[in-house]
């Protein structure tokens, strides 16, 4: 049951993070009158988060922030940091930069499912002998 619940909370955090970063590429970052408008009078939220979106794929942060913290969550096992590494490995792969992103989203979608499954290898005897 806790497996389950891992698996569609991973589902629910990818589709909303897709829904979102989706929304920000169709919406503000690709059409072209948004583009003019910001560049004419650049003032307001659009043009602020069109700003930091067109950064982070032109500059891999996206990919670079998915990939380490990807990393740190796999080493020290923690949940919300695998869940920044989700989200911006779905950035990355929704706004162009895939390779890094991609590894980073991985990483970070393994942690989220391990850290709600793990179960002890040991049944807390004194031995430690593994359970059957």
């Amino acid at each position: 049951m806790k497996s389950l619940r891992s698996y569609l909370s991973l589902m629910i955090v990818i589709a909303l993070g897709t829904g979102a970063m989706l929304a920000v590429r169709f919406y503000l970052v690709e059409p072209e009158a948004q583009s003019l408008a910001c560049v004419v009078n650049n003032s307001g939220w659009r043009c602020a988060l069109r700003e930091a979106a067109v950064f982070g794929f032109l500059h891999n942060v996206f990919g670079w922030t998915a990939l380490l913290t990807g990393i740190f969550a796999t080493v020290a096992r923690w949940r919300w940091l695998a869940f920044f590494a989700i989200v911006a490995g779905i950035g990355g792969a929704v706004l162009y930069t895939f390779d890094l992103s991609g590894a980073g989203l991985l990483l970070g979608a393994l942690v989220w499912i391990r850290s709600d499954s793990h179960a002890p290898l040991t049944d807390g005897s004194a031995n430690g002998e593994q359970r059957a």
